[in-house]
């Protein structure tokens, strides 16, 4: 599944950005350019991926 972010908006024109299918700092970096568009961070929760490594692993074969 592929990472998507959901933006809500309350009536008083706060808002909440939230991060899914992202593991580590790769949420940062999909929401630090829409936070800097949007004034900046007041509050921030992570999620428990958050704490998990954002790797990608590459598989290699080696022939004897």
């Amino acid at each position: 599944m592929s990472q998507h972010i959901t933006i809500t908006v309350d009536q008083n024109g706060n808002f909440t950005i939230e991060v899914n299918q992202a593991k580590g700092s790769d949420c940062l970096a999909l929401t630090r350019p829409l936070e800097d568009a949007l004034g900046g961070v007041e509050n921030r929760k992570f999620k428990p991926q958050y704490r998990q490594a954002s790797y990608q692993v590459n598989h290699q074969q080696l022939n004897n």
